[in-house]
């Protein structure tokens, strides 16, 4: 399954190169297709929002999405951590797969290897 994600400041990027998936697509502008299935993997932005970037590409791309996994920073932004996840479950019905913190652990990259 190919792996869909944006990166701002690294934590991400991290992520995906520690997992190291096949199959991936960078999100740059949120005009990306994609026509297989795939997952999910971005950052809250501010103070819990999607990502501009994300909300296009998931206007335009959201019916092969098989689950996000959110990105937030817990010391930074208690409040709204991870709120991403939850609107984009809210508005596009796609199932959270994982929340966490900065670019994850161990146990972060096996949830995501498994849904892979």
């Amino acid at each position: 399954m190919k792996v869909v994600y944006i990166s701002r400041t690294g934590n991400i990027q991290k992520l995906i190169d520690r997992i190291s998936p096949a199959d991936t697509l960078k999100i740059e502008s949120g005009e990306e297709s994609v026509k297989e299935n795939y997952i999910l993997i971005t950052y809250t932005d501010g103070a819990g929002i999607i990502p501009p970037a994300v909300e296009k590409f998931l206007d335009l791309n959201n019916q092969n999405c098989k689950g996000v996994a959110v990105s937030g920073n817990k010391e930074r932004h208690p409040d709204t951590y991870c709120f991403a996840a939850d609107k984009i479950e809210e508005k596009y019905s796609l199932p959270i797969l994982i929340k966490f913190d900065k670019d994850g652990d161990s146990s972060v990259d096996a949830i995501i290897k498994a849904a892979l």
